[in-house]
C-alpha cells in the first residue's frame, strides 16, 4: 500500500498530526454535537430533526468512496487537506440564520441548518479515506495503540476547552447570537487545522492501483471469509447501534425529563470529556501492553452499565441530585463509548493485513456511519413516537434506553469470542487495572518507552524490579540486548522479583548464561537456579571450570538450588580446589542448600585447609551447624565470638551455665572438660569420653562424626571449630536428645 516513513519522518509527523488534531478537535467541538443539538433546539427544532443531524454525521461515512476516486488523480495528503477546507467553508451559510429568524422563516433556517451540517458531513466523509492510513503510517508496529489513544486524548482536551468556552458564553446569553459566535470560531480554527494538513509527509509510493472490478469488494470478500472478522464486525455494528442511539439523546434527556438550561448542559458536555480524557490516561498506559481485546471489552462493558441508571432514573427536575446525576452519567458513557472506539480501532489495526488497510477502513467507516445514522434517526423517530402517543418524557426515555441497553448488552456478549491477537484475557487485565503495584509498572513501562536518558534509562528499569510486577517481563526482556552493560544487569536485576518466568524469558536467560561470561551470565545463573529451570544444568555444570570466577560460584548455588546430586562432587572438587573467597562461599552455600549427609565431610576437608580465611571458616562452620541440627542459639553466640575471639572461654562458660539453669541440673566434669578444651587442643580425649559416656551407646551418625573429628589434628587446633563443639557437647546436655542424631 505504502512505503514506511523513516522513523524521523514518522516523528515529524506526528508532531504535525497532534497539532492538527488539537485545532481540529476545538473547531470540530464548536460546530458539531451538543453545539448543533442546542442551536438546532433553540431554533425549535424537534427530535427527529435531533437525530437527522447526528445521522448525517454518521452518513459522512458513506462519502469515503469518493475520496478513493480523488486519491487514484491527487496524493493522499492533499485529499485531505482540500476536502477538509471545503468542510469548514461549507458552515458559513450559517451566518444568514439570525436573519432568516428575524424575518419568522423558522424553518428555513432550521433546513438552512440541515443542509449545511449535511454539506460539512459530505466532505468530511471524503476526506476521511485519508485518516486511518495517515495514522497507519505514521504509527507503525506496537507503536499504533499508544498512538491512537494520545489522539483521542488530545481531541478529547481540546473539546473540553471549546466546551468551557461555549458554557462561559452562554452563562451570559443563551440567545442565537452566541451560538453564531461560536460556530464562526469553530469555522476559522478549522480552517487553521486543515491547513496543518498540508505539512503531513506523504507516504512515499502511496497509490490507489488501476484494478478490474472493484479492489474494494474483493477485500472484503476475503476478509469477511474470516470467522473472527465476521464477529469482529457484528459486534461493532450491533454495539454501534445500541451506543449510536443512546448519545445523541443524552443532551435532550437533560433538557426535557431534568429541565436543565443550556448553560448546564454544556457543563454535561464537559463531563463527557472528563470521562474521554479519564479513559484515555488509562488506555494510554495499558493497551498496547495489555491487547486491545480486553480493553474493548471492559469499555462495552463500561456502555452497558452506564445505561442502567438512566433507565430508572427518578426524573427529579431541578436540585443538586439531578445535576450530579447528569454530570455522572455524561461522563461514565462517554467514557465507555470513548473507550471501546479507541480499542476498536486498535484491535481492527492488529487484525487487518497492511495492504488492506485502505479497503477495510471504508468498511469500518461504512459500518460506524450505517449503525450511527440508522440508530440516531430511528431514535429520534421512536422518541417523537412514544410522546405522540402520550407517553411521558420519563417513560419515554426510558423504553427508549432500555431497547439501547438491551442491543448493546448483545454486542457485549458477541465481544467474548474474539481472538486474543496475543492479549491478557480480559480477568488479568482488570486484575492488572485494579492493581495498584501493576498500574505503577505501566506508568514506569511509559516513562522508559519515552525517556532518552541512559542514566535514567538504568534508573526505571531498576524501579521496575522494585515493583515487582509481571507486566513488565516482556519489557525487561527487550533491554537484555541493550549495548549497555549497565542497563542489560539492571533488566536482570529485576527479573528477580517476579514471581516465575515465561518461556521467552527462560530462552533469554539461558542464552545470556552461554554469551554473557565476564558480564550478566553470573547472574542469569544466580536466576536460573532462583526459578529452578531445570534445562539449564547441563549449561551450569560447564561453567564450574569457567575462568569466569562469579560464573562458576553462582553455578555452583544454582545447581544445588536445582537439587541437582550428580553435581554435587563436580562441586566439591571445584570447591576444594579453589583459594578464590567468592567461590568458596558459593560453594559453602551450595553444600548447605544441598543438605545432605554427604555436605558434612566435604565441609569438614574444607576446614582442613590451613590457609583458609577466617571468614570463610567462619561460614563453613555456620554451615555445618545447620546441618547437624545444633540449636539456632549457636549463630547468636558465634556471632559475639567472631567479634571478639579472646572471649572464647567465657563465653562457652556463659552457654554453659544458661543450659545448667534451663536443666536444673549441674555437670562439673562438663563444665571443666568444656573449659579445657576450649584453651588446650590437647584436651581432646577427655571430650571425646564425656560425650560417649553421656550418650551410652545411643550416639547417632552425626555425634559419631563429630566425637571423631575432635581428635582430627587438622581440625582440633582450629579455635573456632573447638568453639563450635564445646557449644555442641553443652547443647547435648541440655537437649539429651541431639547425641541420637
Amino acid at each position: 500500500m505504502s512505503e514506511q516513513l523513516s522513523a524521523f519522518r514518522s516523528r515529524q509527523g506526528r508532531r504535525v498530526f497532534n497539532m492538527y488534531s488539537a485545532l481540529n478537535s476545538f473547531s470540530f467541538a464548536l460546530v458539531t454535537g451538543n453545539t448543533i443539538t442546542l442551536y438546532a433546539l433553540a431554533l425549535g427544532a424537534n427530535s427527529t430533526v435531533v437525530g437527522l443531524l447526528s445521522a448525517f454525521m454518521s452518513l459522512s461515512f458513506f462519502a469515503i468512496p469518493l475520496g478513493k476516486l480523488a486519491i487514484k488523480r491527487f496524493s493522499l495528503v492533499r485529499v485531505f487537506a482540500h476536502f477538509w477546507m471545503l468542510r469548514n467553508w461549507s458552515l458559513l451559510p450559517l451566518a444568514a440564520i439570525p436573519l432568516l429568524m428575524a424575518a419568522g422563516y423558522t424553518n428555513a433556517a432550521i433546513t438552512l441548518l440541515l443542509v449545511c451540517v449535511l454539506l460539512f458531513n459530505l466532505f468530511r466523509g471524503v476526506g476521511l479515506i485519508a485518516n486511518n492510513p495517515v495514522i497507519s503510517t505514521l504509527a507503525p508496529g506496537k507503536e499504533r495503540g499508544e498512538y491512537i489513544v494520545r489522539l483521542s486524548l488530545i481531541n478529547n482536551a481540546t473539546a473540553l476547552l471549546s466546551t468551557l468556552l461555549l458554557a462561559w458564553l452562554l452563562s451570559f446569553n443563551e440567545g442565537l447570537e452566541t451560538y453564531n459566535l461560536v460556530i464562526l470560531l469553530g469555522i476559522v480554527s478549522g480552517l487553521g487545522a486543515s491547513a496543518l494538513l498540508f505539512r503531513l509527509p506523504e507516504p512515499g509510493g502511496f497509490s490507489v492501483p488501476e484494478e478490474r472490478g472493484s479492489g474494494f469488494i474483493r477485500s472484503v470478500r476475503t476478509a469477511l471469509r474470516e470467522t473472527n472478522f465476521r464477529r469482529y464486525m457484528l459486534s461493532y455494528v450491533v454495539l454501534g447501534f445500541g451506543m449510536g442511539m443512546a448519545r445523541p439523546f443524552i443532551t435532550v434527556f437533560s433538557k426535557e425529563v431534568y429541565g436543565q438550561s443550556d448553560s448546564l448542559v454544556t457543563i454535561f458536555t464537559v463531563c463527557s470529556s472528563l470521562g474521554a480524557l479519564l479513559m484515555g490516561s488509562v488506555m494510554r498506559l495499558v493497551i498496547d501492553r495489555l491487547g486491545a481485546k480486553p480493553m474493548y471489552i471492559i469499555f462495552a462493558g463500561i456502555s452497558f452499565f452506564s445505561l442502567l441508571p438512566a433507565l430508572i432514573a427518578p426524573g427529579i427536575g431541578s436540585g443538586l441530585f439531578a445535576f450530579g446525576f447528569l454530570c455522572v452519567l455524561a461522563a461514565v458513557t462517554n467514557m465507555g463509548f470513548a473507550g471501546q472506539e479507541s480499542a476498536s480501532q486498535a484491535y481492527f489495526f492488529a487484525m487487518i493485513p497492511r495492504d488492506a488497510v485502505l479497503d477495510l477502513s471504508m468498511l469500518y467507516y461504512f459500518a460506524l456511519g450505517g449503525t450511527g445514522a440508522i440508530a440516531s434517526v430511528a431514535g429520534g423517530a421512536l422518541l417523537d413516537f412514544l410522546s405522540a402517543v402520550g407517553l411521558s418524557s420519563l417513560v419515554s426515555f426510558r423504553l427508549f434506553f432500555l431497547i439501547s441497553l438491551l442491543l448493546t448488552g448483545i454486542g457485549f456478549r458477541l465481544q467474548q469470542g474474539l481472538q486474543d491477537m496475543g492479549s491478557y484475557p480480559v480477568k488479568e487485565t482488570l486484575a492488572v487495572l485494579f492493581s495498584p503495584r501493576d498500574m505503577r509498572a505501566l506508568t514506569l513501562l511509559r516513562k522508559l518507552d519515552i525517556t532518552e536518558n541512559p542514566e535514567r534509562e538504568t534508573e526505571i528499569i531498576a524501579e521496575l524490579g522494585e515493583v515487582a510486577s509481571e507486566v513488565s517481563v516482556e519489557v525487561l526482556l527487550d533491554h537484555l540486548s541493550s549495548p549497555r552493560w549497565a542497563v542489560r544487569y539492571e533488566a536482570l536485576q529485576s527479573v528477580s522479583s517476579l514471581k516465575r518466568l515465561n518461556g521467552r524469558m527462560r530462552e533469554a536467560l539461558l542464552a545470556e548464561l552461554q554469551t554473557g561470561i565476564f558480564s550478566t551470565a553470573a547472574l542469569a545463573a544466580r536466576l536460573l537456579g532462583e526459578f529452578t529451570v531445570h534445562q539449564a544444568a547441563p549449561l551450569l555444570r560447564s561453567s564450574l571450570d569457567s575462568p569466569d570466577y562469579r560464573l562458576a560460584g553462582e553455578s555452583m548455588l544454582a545447581l544445588a538450588r536445582l537439587g541437582d546430586q550428580r553435581a554435587q562432587f563436580l562441586v566439591s572438587d571445584r570447591l576444594l580446589q579453589t583459594d578464590n573467597p567468592f567461590i568458596l562461599i558459593r560453594g559453602i552455600q551450595a553444600m548447605e542448600t544441598y543438605g545432605t549427609a554427604a555436605s558434612i565431610p566435604i565441609l569438614l576437608d574444607l576446614l582442613r585447609n590451613e590457609h583458609l580465611p577466617d571468614h570463610i571458616s567462619d561460614e563453613t562452620i555456620l554451615v555445618l551447624s545447620t546441618l547437624l541440627a545444633v540449636p539456632k542459639k549457636f549463630f547468636f553466640v558465634f556471632e559475639k565470638y567472631v567479634r571478639n575471639r579472646e572471649t572464647a572461654r567465657n563465653l562457652i562458660a556463659d552457654t554453659v551455665d544458661e543450659f545448667f539453669a534451663r536443666r536444673k541440673r549441674e555437670d562439673a566434669v562438663l563444665a571443666d572438660v568444656l573449659q579445657r578444651f576450649m584453651g588446650d587442643p590437647s584436651a581432646d580425649s577427655d571430650f571425646v569420653h564425656w560425650v560417649l559416656d553421656f550418650g551410652r551407646g545411643h550416639t547417632g551418625v552425626y555425634s559419631a562424626l563429630l566425637v571423631s573429628v575432635a581428635l582430627d589434628a587438622d581440625l582440633k587446633k582450629l579455635e573456632s571449630f573447638r568453639f563450635f563443639l564445646c557449644f555442641w557437647a553443652a547443647a547435648v546436655f541440655a537437649n539429651p536428645s541431639l547425641i541420637e542424631k
